[in-house]
């Protein structure tokens, strides 16, 4: 199984692929500054080997938000998990209603967040 990491924070994106790749099952994490360079990479999946897509929801141009709709209306059997420093009530309404499976807040869910990668790589195998 692929993920790929979707934030504009380069430290926020070393931090979740260093985690995420030991995890048993994980093959790759792919990173994205952007979503242009999301969908570009997910352009460029022609096997469809990624298959979880962690998403901040604030980045420069276009938003997290926006994305999660672009790549869900083409990719649907990628699940995808907000993760954003911006955890309101407001911001998760709009994750699980625009498509999004997770919503977690960077400063307290990354225990949560690898909890769920560790489970659906197992489901993976």
């Amino acid at each position: 199984m692929q993920l790929m990491v979707v934030d504009d924070s380069s430290l926020v994106r070393e931090r979740l692929a260093n985690l995420l790749c030991g995890i048993t099952g994980v093959q790759a994490v792919l990173q994205a500054d952007s979503g242009k360079q999301a969908l570009d990479l997910l352009r460029d999946d022609t096997s469809g080997a990624v298959r979880f897509i962690v998403l901040d929801i604030e980045m420069p141009g276009e938003s997290g938000l926006q994305l999660l709709q672009r790549i869900k209306s083409s990719r649907r059997d990628i699940c995808i998990a907000m993760f954003t420093q911006h955890a309101n009530s407001q911001h998760r309404a709009r994750s699980l209603d625009g498509g999004a499976d997770f919503f977690f807040d960077k400063s307290s869910d990354i225990d949560r967040l690898e909890t769920i990668v560790r489970q659906l790589a197992a489901q993976a195998h």
